[in-house]
């Protein structure tokens, strides 16, 4: 470990001076003796730090301060009884995230610095020191004690000691760090690359420059390294079978890689790394819809992809070891045809339960919509309802069993100017099943058959855009309209079993756009034996 003794001291009676209410210390904006840090450097270390903004509410000396974490009523910062933290006011694990981890600080803390509220910003420090003697770790993922946690609330303790050196901040960050570096981990040799991992590694790192711990620095980057080359595919796509989380991964990896060129700027390592990341961000245009926004895969809702380049010219994009096709007609026509395929290995991470499902857009709009992300407590239907196979544009076996670690498998069935057609097989729900896809552009027409053995009875599950409006369903056939004048029409050689549209027993016809928000839209389930065709055209 390689830090400066004199440095450590000065940093602590800084500290001293800012607790006890002094003019010295960061927060001043300069100091006769030169060491002290002024504002400005505590903004750029802040900002380094990735530690967000200021609150806009005030924090003023000698009152309370008050926070919170939506949706749950707000509460006193030193006020807090270990009742609190042992019996958390909500069951929601990302609520529970963001409570454990102290994130709620950050804002707070920079408005007390940046207003110059030396008592606010001591309590916010004294506050975390109630945190770790009414709510201690005992070793296990419980009461916030797990690796997301862990990790979130190592940065804001980074961002705290940024604003006042408080000595007893690095002991804290100690502790947090041996849960990083520990078996709770998110990462080799006990799981797979991910995300959270790699958020560990950065915290960590930003952490040892923080406080002066080359070797938290070290340790972290060389799992950064000995992990890059595995969080995404040859082809560049992310492992985690989401949209959003590709470009959730894309950013982190290229931030990563970056701070490692800082460090020396001939690292052979970060600069492959930069170049997988530049396909990554190919991979991240073709997740991008004609109207802007990701499309919805996996765990993802309805914000900004990213925009063409302007130099592509390929209608089509196949990684089988991600299990991702994306087709599309042209890459400036907001009207051209987009749609993907599903399949590949068994779900994994943000993924979902969505082999050989598709999502279709034509004539500048959506059509086919995957489910999108609610939240993951998964006591709350909504959240389940996307974990479901059949909230996605699926085909099933009504007496198959859903089994989470099948594969499926693509092959090309031919195309042309205007057309593209795929198979893909799998017995993800135990029996054989071949889905046939046909996407016309000029058509604006979309034909998907399913077949199973002799004698087997099938749904299909249909999931439209919340923008369609159901006008009628006669026989076989649906007729949807769109506020933009366009008409769908459905029509199947199965039967109509079903149409739902924001049902609540049990949760079926839902579309999440953002996390907790939810849009009713049409769920069509077909019914059929042994093979079923269903044709939808848009007009």
């Amino acid at each position: 470990m390689k830090r400066s003794r004199s440095r450590t001291v000065v940093v602590a009676l800084l500290a001293a001076a800012v607790l006890a209410g002094t003019a010295a210390g960061p927060i001043a904006a300069s100091a006769d003796d030169g060491t002290a840090p002024d504002s400005a450097v505590v903004a750029e270390r802040w900002k380094d730090a990735r530690c967000g903004g200021a609150s806009r509410t005030p924090v003023r000396d000698r009152e309370p301060i008050t926070a919170s974490v939506p949706p749950t009523a707000p509460f006193t910062v030193g006020r807090m009884s270990a009742n609190q933290w042992r019996r958390p006011a909500s069951s929601d694990p990302t609520w529970q995230m963001r409570f454990y981890s102290l994130e709620w600080m950050k804002p707070l803390a920079k408005r007390a610095f940046d207003d110059r509220q030396r008592v606010a910003l001591a309590q916010l420090v004294s506050q975390v020191e109630s945190f770790y003697r009414l709510n201690p770790d005992v070793g296990s993922s419980r009461l916030g004690w797990d690796e997301g946690t862990s990790l979130r609330r190592l940065s804001t303790l980074s961002c705290l000691y940024v604003l006042t050196g408080d000595p007893r901040l690095e002991k804290r960050m100690s502790a947090e760090t041996a849960v990083l570096f520990g078996p709770r981990y998110y990462g080799p040799p006990r799981h797979p690359v991910h995300n959270h991992g790699l958020m560990a590694n950065l915290n960590i790192k930003i952490a040892g420059e923080v406080v002066g711990r080359s070797d938290w620095v070290n340790r972290a980057g060389a799992r950064m390294r000995a992990e890059s080359g595995m969080a995404f595919t040859r082809a560049g796509t992310s492992k985690e079978q989401s949209a959003w989380y590709h470009v959730v991964n894309m950013t982190m990896w290229k931030d990563a890689a970056q701070r490692m060129l800082a460090v020396d700027p001939t690292d052979a390592a970060a600069h492959q790394l930069m170049a997988k990341m530049g396909q990554a961000e190919g991979v991240a245009r073709w997740l991008t819809e004609p109207d802007g926004d990701l499309v919805q895969i996996g765990d993802t809702g309805r914000g900004p992809g990213v925009k063409p380049a302007g130099t592509e010219t390929a209608k089509a994009f196949r990684d089988d070891e991600a299990g991702l096709l994306v087709g599309r007609w042209s890459w400036r026509d907001p009207a051209t045809t987009y749609y993907t395929v599903r399949y590949g290995p068994g779900r994994f991470a943000h993924g979902h339960p969505d082999k050989g499902a598709v999502t279709w857009s034509t004539a500048g709009t959506r059509v086919l919509v995957g489910p999108g992300y609610y939240s993951y407590d998964w006591k709350d239907p909504f959240a389940s309802y996307a974990r479901l196979p059949h909230s996605h544009n699926i085909a099933w076996p009504t007496r198959g069993r859903y089994e989470a670690g099948r594969t499926a498998t693509l092959r090309g069935a031919g195309s042309s100017a205007g057309m593209h057609s795929w198979n893909v097989t799998d017995r993800v729900h135990g029996i054989a099943h071949t889905r046939h896809l046909r996407v016309d552009d000029p058509a604006r027409t979309l034909v998907v058959t399913d077949t199973y053995p002799a004698r087997t009875a099938l749904r299909q599950s249909w999931h439209l855009d919340p923008a369609w409006k159901l006008v009628t369903a006669r026989g076989r056939t649906l007729t949807l309209t769109h506020p933009d004048g366009r008409t769908l029409r459905i029509t199947t050689t199965g039967t109509i079993v079903s149409r739902v549209r924001g049902a609540t027993r049990p949760v079926a016809g839902w579309n999440y756009p953002a996390p907790g928000s939810r849009v009713p839209g049409w769920e069509i389930t077909l019914g059929g034996s042994r093979a079923m065709t269903t044709t939808f055209v848009v007009r």
